[in-house]
């Protein structure tokens, strides 16, 4: 698998990004935007320890290079030395919907134990519905 992955959000929309880690080793997570806004954290700890700087918030334009929607580029590494030496992580994504509120997210694993969570970044957002008109009397 790769260290790198793509995902789409929805134009024209208000996304929450959280970043999480479950890892002794430094996890670094770096979030490239199609419009080439780079953001890097880093952090580690157990039990979805939130990673600092890792919650912000990305406002998506009405159009994209793509027709699939606002391309956002998720790579992780990890250092088992303090930073000194980076290695590069596994990466998988997944969504799901509740609603009309939207998750998709982005895990890793740095070879270690397999668990896949050692960075998970989460991003979230809700797209109302349309508005129906109230029958009349």
């Amino acid at each position: 698998m790769p260290d790198t992955i793509s995902i789409y959000l929805p134009l024209n929309t208000y996304v929450s990004v959280r970043s999480f880690t479950n890892a002794a080793f430094i996890q670094k997570v770096t979030i490239t935007q199609e419009n080439g806004t780079v953001t890097t954290v880093q952090g580690n700890g157990e039990h979805d320890t939130p990673i600092p700087n890792g919650n912000f918030s990305i406002q998506t334009p009405s159009s994209s290079q793509s027709p699939l929607g606002y391309r956002v580029t998720v790579q992780v590494q990890s250092s088992p030395d303090g930073g000194r030496t980076w290695q590069p992580s596994q990466v998988s994504s997944g969504s799901c919907s509740v609603m009309y509120y939207y998750l998709a997210m982005v895990v890793s694993e740095d070879y270690i134990d397999q668990d896949w969570n050692d960075a998970s970044i989460q991003f979230t957002w809700w797209i109302p519905p349309t508005l129906r008109q109230a029958p009349s009397n």
